[in-house]
């Protein structure tokens, strides 16, 4: 896979100045805002740090200052820049300007404002007893469709009655130009054990590291009988059949 990506990065050189990327985009991803500036030469900055980026065909890398190369998927389409893979869980949509990461900044703001008001709302939201209304597989997936390629995600966690958790996760990407073509895959999984207390979801690897979440309960938005499970704001709907919440 690491010799995949050398390969890429060293055909999408003469690539790297797409005009059609070329200014600043913005947009909110998970309730953050996010400003990401593509500048001619092939540098750029997402939010405040340095970053260098190429693109062939519809595969787009983009490497922070001091971190790994990230692959993604990318379609410009008027002023609205799609882009799925790399660290993001589904399809981010990001606009010229920084309109929308303004936007995004004035709400958490806001938000920080009136957090002591809607603290009892809060304690009324959490998740009752132990959290075996949780049960079940959950699963999150999306898929970006191109003229010249596309990328397709999944994400799935089972939280099972005894405890116990199993996570898979799975990815692709791939792009072609003329004469030219490449593509990516990745997967990962994990295990270890689940508890619940209060509106919090504690997830423990065995790996060693625990991660504790903040859960929420809500139904499909479209279509409602469907019930999801959110951790941290990112949503995961019901693999089987389940009634709504």
């Amino acid at each position: 896979m690491r010799a995949l990506l050398l390969v890429l990065l060293v055909s999408a050189a003469v690539a790297h100045a797409n005009p059609a990327l070329h200014g600043t985009w913005s947009a909110a991803i998970d309730g953050q805002p996010l400003v990401v500036t593509f500048d001619a030469g092939g540098a750029g900055k997402v939010n405040a740090t340095p970053m260098r980026w190429q693109a062939m065909g519809q595969l787009l890398f983009v490497q922070q200052q001091g971190a790994q190369v990230m692959t993604y998927s990318w379609q410009v389409q008027g002023d609205e820049l799609k882009v799925a893979g790399g660290d993001l869980s589904g399809v981010a949509t990001l606009t010229r300007g920084t309109a929308a990461a303004d936007a995004a900044r004035a709400k958490l703001a806001s938000a920080k404002a009136v957090a002591p008001a809607k603290a009892g709302a809060q304690v009324s939201a959490a998740v009752s007893g132990s959290g075996q209304e949780l049960v079940g597989k959950w699963c999150k997936m999306s898929t970006l469709t191109t003229n010249t390629g596309g990328s397709q995600r999944s994400t799935c966690f089972e939280l099972r009655p005894d405890g116990t958790y199993t996570y898979h996760h799975e990815g692709n990407m791939s792009a072609g130009t003329p004469g030219m073509y490449g593509g990516t895959a990745s997967q990962s999984s994990d295990a270890g054990r689940w508890k619940v207390s209060g509106n919090q979801l504690t997830a423990q690897s065995q790996r060693g590291t625990v991660n504790t979440y903040t859960l929420e309960k809500r139904n499909h938005p479209k279509n409602k009988r469907d019930p999801m499970i959110c951790l941290d704001g990112e949503c995961y709907a019901t693999f089987y059949n389940k009634p709504p919440w």
